[in-house]
């Protein structure tokens, strides 16, 4: 419960210091008097996000400290942030300049890490928290509270199997994902790695390639050459060459000579011929040895290999395309291996999400019996808010995805003489102010915090309607501690402890209020005087009644 609460600088409030008691508080006071500055200390309190209009004017900050007593255990919290000897400090404040602090136990802490623990501790309801009625989410969760321990403990057999499923279907998804990628990347390795072994690639392979080929294409011009000289030499197979027509012009010439100069010089011819024949017999042999083409040709098919190995291999260098093999071999060898691990994962999920579905149908069917329960009890407490007219049910529907929480959606619906529908469609402020309490009062401890604080939750309520809500509010204060704003005298004499706000001189003051003094707030509250005689004796009234005195229906 929340025991000590202090503030400053909110609203119109400069400071205010209390100490509350279990049971029902109730808060009351003129319309501006600063009753919602009160309000705006417990949101900053529960971790709300503030903004600095609530600063009170001329201070540069506003903040708010509080004591709670509670049994609660926080696991989730740091040992340093866990309350001791069943007491948590918590501190919030807010400055001009948009910034704020939040401290657990005197320890700073992210607003996030603050708001989730003060959550745990104090919920405020004003006439907006209704709308908590209108979330799907938010009404399973009331069906399955009321389920008790076998509701609670299906459903975490449920987020286990759940999570199982997922978890192992996660991991399939990933497996797979990555076989899709090794087939993709690799899926030209096996034309790839049978080439590679015949390239036998190395680094600088293809610049060594590329120059040979060059060194071989300058040496095969150069022997072409060779070649044309050669022929116009012999002549080649079937044409007179430049020798023999030199041998035939030599031998016309001989004919101008005689006797044994002609022999001298036709000796000569003979011996400079032989020797020409020999030079081209061996240049012949010479080129013949060496014109093979096949050295040049096994180069550039090698070439070419290359060129296309790293073309499929999608590499831009000799060693890329080396990582690219060694990474294939060990992604297919691995690719190989994965198949049984797939299937192995295949059967699993298909258990997991098998043993889910099935928990997910016991869930199903609890919730309709759980459904079947809280509707009796609602329908019970709403006879005694005076909605005697008015039948609330609860409606599943089946979703055809199932989720950590079932395969389950939740309706609330009304129904009367004259409507029936969902809550959000056709309820009042006032009938979802009634239905939300008789929610309350009909779900088990648990799903109470242990301070609720309600903010005119009377609003839009007739007189018996708003003294019958304030009866089960008092009820339901026996089951956690209820703070209170109200406007209803018969609901605020209804209070274990009251407290007023007044107006002094532009500054609010806050003071608990007891005896002859409560009563001149009731009578206040029920006339606009607290010193008229009839509205005193009626205050006095209440408050031996108990504020049981219910207005004509």
């Amino acid at each position: 419960m929340l025991d000590e609460l202090s503030f400053w600088n909110v609203g119109g409030v400069s400071h205010c210091s209390l100490t509350l008691s279990p049971g029902l508080t109730v808060l009351t006071g003129e319309s501006g008097a600063g009753k919602s500055s009160i309000v705006r200390a417990i949101e900053l309190l529960a971790g709300k996000r503030a903004q600095t209009a609530v600063i009170r004017g001329g201070e540069e900050e506003a903040g708010v400290e509080a004591v709670f007593v509670t049994s609660l255990n926080f696991d989730d919290l740091d040992k340093t942030l866990r309350p001791e000897e069943q007491s948590l400090f918590a501190r919030r404040t807010i400055f001009r300049t948009g910034r704020g602090k939040a401290a657990l136990q005197g320890n700073s802490v992210p607003l996030g890490v603050y708001a989730r623990a003060a959550s745990r501790l104090l919920h405020i309801q004003s006439q907006y928290a209704q709308m908590e009625l209108l979330d799907p989410e938010r009404q399973l969760v009331m069906v399955d509270s009321s389920g008790g321990k076998e509701s609670a403990e299906l459903l975490s057999s449920l987020r286990r199997a759940f999570e199982a499923a997922r978890l192992q279907e996660r991991e399939l998804r990933a497996l797979t994902q990555r076989r899709a990628e090794i087939e993709l990347r690799y899926a030209n390795a096996s034309e790839i790695l049978p080439l590679v072994r015949k390239v036998n690639p190395e680094p600088g392979l293809e610049n060594d390639l590329t120059r040979q080929m060059s060194d071989a294409r300058d040496r095969s011009s150069m022997l072409g050459k060779a070649r044309q000289n050669l022929d116009r030499l012999t002549g080649g197979l079937s044409e007179q060459g430049i020798l023999d027509a030199l041998k035939n012009a030599s031998e016309a010439l001989l004919s101008i000579f005689s006797g044994e100069e002609r022999d001298h010089y036709a000796q000569l011819l003979h011996e400079g011929m032989q020797s020409f024949r020999e030079i081209t017999e061996d240049a012949e042999r010479c080129l013949n040895a060496v014109e093979d083409v096949s050295l040049f040709n096994g180069l550039e098919t090698r070439l070419g290999a290359l060129r296309r190995l790293k073309r499929l291999a999608g590499a831009e260098t000799e060693e890329a395309l080396l990582a690219y093999c060694a990474d294939a071999k060990e992604n297919l060898e691995w690719l190989e291996g994965s198949y049984k691990e797939l299937e192995e994962k295949t059967r699993q999920a298909r258990e997991l999400r098998r043993e889910a579905s099935r928990l997910a149908l016991l869930v199903r069917e609890h919730r309709k019996a759980t459904a079947a329960k809280l509707e009796r009890g609602v329908n019970s407490l709403l006879k005694e808010l005076g909605m005697e007219q008015i039948t609330f049910s609860i409606r599943l529907h089946e979703l055809s995805k199932l989720r950590a929480n079932g395969a389950d959606e939740v309706e609330f619906l009304l129904t009367s003489e004259q409507r029936c529908g969902r809550v959000d469609k056709i309820a009042s402020g006032g009938e979802l102010s009634r239905l939300l309490l008789a929610l309350q009062l009909a779900l088990p401890d648990e799903w109470l915090p242990p301070t609720l604080v309600f903010d005119e939750v009377e609003a839009g309520l007739g007189g018996r309607a708003a003294v019958l809500s304030g009866l089960k509010l008092k009820e339901l204060s026996r089951r956690c501690q209820v703070l209170l704003v109200t406007h209803e005298a018969s609901i605020a004499a209804l209070g274990d402890t009251h407290i007023v706000v007044r107006r002094e001189g532009g500054e609010s003051r806050v003071e608990v209020v007891e005896g002859q003094a409560r009563q001149r707030e009731i009578a206040r509250m029920l006339s606009g005087s607290p010193d008229l005689e009839e509205a005193l004796e009626h205050a006095q009234k209440l408050l031996e009644d108990g504020g049981r005195e219910l207005p004509e229906s």
